[in-house]
């Protein structure tokens, strides 16, 4: 039976982006920090833009770190999501009674405030983490999934098998694709993390203090700015690129050019050396 009901969870979990109702209170979801490339490909399927600090996050968005990249993601100035190097995280479901995110590849740590009767869930390939508020890092790699839970909260892990184990602090688990999790263990693997946790904490802190409330009109005011000045980099490139290319093929021409008269000069001295031995005999 508990079976049978964690795969229930598990389906609806999953369908969770498609019933997403319109017009319900949503996260204000911001790019609170972000180093190295980071892009953000919008929902609407419009051009990626560079992340920039204070750029609102729309359902539907995804955030993509490089290499020695990472971002940071601030929930309503008291929810915060740090996305580590090569990860790939999408908003599905922005909504505050119950959201659902997707971490594809890569590796996140968050530290999410109490959310009382609201629901989050963190989607992978292979498991669904239920979050009830608290300190939890994720990672994806090849067909598995890693989920800790450190000083607070819990986390129901559930795989696509069917599998769930509920995760208390200082415990985690992993799930294999086509595998229930694998019992819960005492921390291991997320340990390495844990100075990044307690700075998470400062951070959630300091952000907290300077978090400026946003209407939707002020969120779709400043998300414009930010994909403007995105736009006109991108011109300044293309122009760049182009004035480039130019002075490449003048470049070129005056190469030809010079080759071209030198050969003319070459010509004209060979003639002249040839009437003058005719003129000689």
């Amino acid at each position: 039976m508990n079976r049978l009901l964690a795969s229930l969870f598990l389906v609806s979990t999953l369908a969770l982006p498609a019933l997403a109702k319109e017009g319900g209170e949503r996260w204000d979801a911001r790019v609170v920090s972000a180093s190295g490339e980071v892009t953000v490909h919008p929902a609407d399927g419009s051009a990626e833009t560079a992340a920039e600090e204070g750029m609102p996050l729309d359902q539907g968005d995804r955030v993509v770190t490089a290499s020695g990249a990472w971002a940071e993601i601030g929930f309503d100035g008291g929810s915060l999501v740090t996305l580590r190097e090569n990860s790939d995280f999408t908003l599905e479901r922005t909504e505050t009674d119950s959201s659902s995110f997707l971490l594809s590849l890569g590796s996140l740590l968050a530290k999410i405030e109490k959310l009382a009767t609201r629901q989050m869930r963190v989607r992978t390939p292979t498991a669904v983490a239920a979050v009830r508020g608290t300190e939890f890092g994720v990672e994806v790699e090849d067909d598995q999934t890693h989920v800790g839970v450190y000083d607070e909260g819990q986390v129901e892990v559930l795989s696509e098998a069917g599998g769930a184990e509920m995760l208390q602090p200082q415990q985690e688990t992993s799930v294999r694709r086509g595998q229930a999790p694998v019992k819960a263990i005492a921390l291991r693997r997320f340990l390495r993390h844990q100075k990044l946790v307690q700075r998470n904490r400062t951070r959630v802190r300091e952000i907290r203090k300077r978090w400026k409330a946003l209407t939707p009109e002020q969120r779709r005011e400043v998300r414009g700015k930010v994909i403007e000045r995105m736009r006109e980099r991108r011109r300044q490139i293309q122009q760049k690129h182009e004035a480039a290319r130019q002075n490449r093929e003048q470049a070129q021409t005056k190469r030809r050019q010079n080759k071209e008269r030198v050969q003319e000069k070459m010509e004209r001295r060979r003639e002249e050396i040839r009437r003058r031995k005719a003129g000689n005999q």
